[in-house]
């Protein structure tokens, strides 16, 4: 499935737009333009000199060149953008989500600008994009609210944190998706995370305000998605569970949520239609909330706790939200005549609602049916705390099923950039149960063939198949309570498997690269030589264990293969049984069947490069080969912190010669609008400094080194 089926339902727009300029970049840019074309209406895209050949790119109509590389040279400059509507002839504008989309002076100058904006009044962004006068708009309504407290300029910081108590967030006033949050234990903490919170939401959104809310332990996140016409009609479109997180960072989102029963259910899309009513809401928009399992679980177990007091008014995004798709999926609109039932594509409803349109449904008209998971695909390493991956998607060929759609910003071949966040796309599973939509899911990531930059793909499935999440334990705390990252966890996959997918890897690179049929290689058995025969062999490298494959081609066609563990590889043949009878049959593309030992497997192998994935029923394996002639690996220096992807020196906080402590902090690298702290690895002191604040460095370039103190003993610092 690869969108939501638009309802066919009478309308009267005062006039659709002719074409409309998509403000925004990668998957949602994509969607957009998608539903755009599915209307008739032309698009343009914008794109900075890094995405010229992007996806969003290719599917619009036309596209115009902003220039730069970050955020704040290209979708950030609002300028630009609206000389890129005036110069392409667009009436209207999208915004997406991020950028510019909350920022109401941006929708206030495209208003200026006789264009269109297709998203809440400018007014209503101002109100509750900037999260202060959210709170205090919602305190007036009377919705339940979180602890918090403002930041102006000159208030005494430590002050303000003791008063709203530890541990406490920081959060960005102008912005979401875990930009400009910071997570603070205790007073110590306090003022270097409002430092470091204001230059990321400064970066992102181009407001560096931030203030403190109390942090609620192990809570949900559910939030509620809503809908309001220009003629006085706002309803909402049931609830959504985000509480699957890193860095405050949606992952895994549900629709309907599992933890909450019908009367809190009620409730709280109450109170967020009625936050709606507030402000006058009109298009789309989510109001976000924090639930206290505690009491949650209170009511599962029969006790009388008010529906209203499980939950907490959070925040009130102004725009399209990623997780989107999981309420398409599981919201469909009731034909009051017939009965029949139609999906909603929630773009569409933007479109037709800045167009002049009324909703064209009740809120009696919405049901739920069945349920939807969504999975953010991201370019990234979960058992390095996350970080940001780059590089090229040397392989990209996502997997379809039964009740799965992808909504994608990068086909293979795509560079992944250190400038924009590392979401690659969204797949959601769709079933009549939350299990049955499980299943789908970690079976189309599963089967998903994906080479060149590292993802949390493996996370993901194993999320999905994990006994708390399938029992609906999904607090805000559950990947740190299931995946620690200080566990170095990197999901290996079963010693079956391995053997399978070493067995396709060796007889699909046998003969350079041709496959083996029946009848046998062609004319000369590999391995033979003038002076006798050997068994030719091969060497891969999985999840750093280095295995060697010892090979012999037969005469009816089969081949007898031995693998074996040899963490010194070095090109040297191996010797011992026979080992294991392979007949291999291919069959479409990359498919095969591989027979071993009279026991035959559906094997699917992309090989990009030495780089090669084997995907079976048995697991899905990703090789390296190894050279016949292996490079020494490249001295280490001792003590030497490495940049752990490209990006930006921000600050730099020692010397040569200082001493430091283990785990000090050394200097601050900013890459796709995070930061990253780099510490000491040893305490010791500095003997080396090779960076410069605003300095741009690749990964795995040396920063700072450390020479390590006598016998390890900590240093003052």
């Amino acid at each position: 499935m690869t969108g939501p089926v638009q309802a066919e339902v009478e309308v009267e727009p005062t006039r659709l737009p002719r074409k409309v300029l998509i403000a925004n970049r990668g998957e949602i840019a994509v969607r957009v333009a998608r539903t755009c074309r599915s209307m008739g209406i032309a698009t343009v895209a914008v794109f900075s000199d890094v995405d010229a050949d992007a996806l969003h790119v290719r599917v619009c109509d036309e596209a115009i060149r902003l220039g730069g590389a970050s955020p704040a040279e290209s979708y950030l400059r609002a300028e630009a953008l609206l000389a890129a509507a005036a110069r392409s002839g667009a009436d209207a504008v999208h915004p997406g989500y991020g950028f510019l989309s909350e920022n109401a002076s941006f929708a206030r100058e495209v208003g200026a600008a006789g264009l269109t904006w297709i998203g809440p009044t400018p007014d209503a962004i101002a109100a509750m994009g900037d999260k202060v006068e959210a709170k205090r708009r919602m305190a007036d309504a009377g919705v339940p609210l979180v602890p918090g407290i403002e930041l102006p300029d000159g208030v005494d910081v430590a002050a303000a944190g003791e008063d709203v108590g530890f541990p406490l967030l920081v959060k960005a006033a102008a912005g979401g998706g875990g930009k400009g949050m910071r997570l603070v234990a205790g007073p110590d903490e306090l003022e270097d995370a409002v430092a470091a919170a204001r230059r990321e939401a400064a970066a992102a959104f181009g407001d560096d305000t931030v203030f403190l809310e109390r942090f609620v332990q192990r809570p949900r996140h559910l939030e509620v998605q809503i809908l309001g016409d220009g003629h006085g009609a706002i309803v909402h479109a049931f609830e959504r569970e985000c509480s699957i997180q890193r860095r405050h960072q949606k992952v895994i989102e549900e629709a309907p949520s599992a933890s909450i029963d019908d009367e809190v259910r009620a409730a709280l899309c109450d109170a967020a239609v009625a936050a709606a009513r507030a402000i006058g809401y009109v298009n789309a928009g989510t109001v976000e909330f924090v639930a206290d399992e505690a009491l949650l679980v209170r009511r599962r177990a029969g006790e009388l706790v008010d529906p209203r007091d499980c939950f907490a008014f959070l925040e009130v995004n102004t725009r399209l939200q990623v997780e989107h798709p999981v309420t398409e999926q599981v919201v469909h609109v009731r034909d009051p005549a017939t009965g029949a039932l139609h999906a909603l594509d929630l773009v569409r409803l933007q479109i037709l609602v800045a167009a002049g349109a009324p909703l064209p449904f009740t809120q009696d008209d919405l049901v739920q049916v069945g349920h939807a998971i969504e999975a953010r695909l991201y370019a990234e390493d979960p058992a390095s705390g996350y970080l940001p991956a780059t590089g090229t998607l040397d392989a990209f060929e996502p997997a379809g099923g039964q009740g799965i759609r992808w909504d994608s910003g990068v086909v293979e071949g795509d560079v992944v950039s250190v400038h924009y966040d590392p979401m690659l796309a969204k797949v959601v599973g769709t079933g009549p149960t939350r299990l049955e939509a499980a299943a789908r899911l970690a079976r189309a990531l599963d089967d998903t063939v994906i080479l060149g930059a590292r993802t949390n793909r493996d996370l993901l499935v194993d999320a999905l198949r994990d006994d708390a999440f399938l029992a609906g334990d999904t607090t805000t705390a559950y990947l740190d309570d299931r995946y620690p990252t200080d566990d170095d966890r990197r999901f290996p996959p079963a010693l079956d498997a391995v053997d399978l997918a070493l067995i396709a890897a060796t007889v699909v690179g046998i003969d350079n690269g041709s496959v083996a049929t029946e009848r046998g290689l062609p004319l000369v058995a590999p391995g033979f030589t003038n002076a006798g025969a050997f068994d030719p062999h091969v060497g891969f490298v999985v999840d750093d264990t280095t295995w060697r494959v010892t090979y012999r081609a037969r005469r009816d066609g089969t081949f007898l293969l031995r693998s074996e563990e040899d963490p010194r590889f070095d090109g040297s043949p191996a010797s011992g049984s026979e080992g294991s009878a392979v007949t291999v049959h291919r069959l479409a593309g990359d498919h095969l069947d591989v027979e071993v030992d009279g026991r035959r497997h559906r094997v699917l192998v992309a090989r990009r490069g030495d780089a090669i994935a084997v995907h079976s029923v048995l697991g899905r394996v990703r090789l390296t080969e190894q050279p016949r002639f292996p490079v020494a690996a490249a001295e280490r220096v001792e003590g030497a912190t490495l940049a752990p992807m490209p990006g930006s020196i921000v600050s730099l906080l020692v010397a040569e010669g200082d001493a430091v402590t283990e785990g000090a902090l050394l200097c601050t690298l900013e890459a796709m609008k995070m930061e990253h702290r780099v510490t000491a690895p040893v305490a010791g002191s500095v003997s080396d400094v090779r960076i410069a604040v605003g300095q741009q460095v690749d990964a795995d370039e040396v920063l700072v080194v450390v020479a390590p103190s006598d016998a390890g003993a900590a240093t003052p610092g």
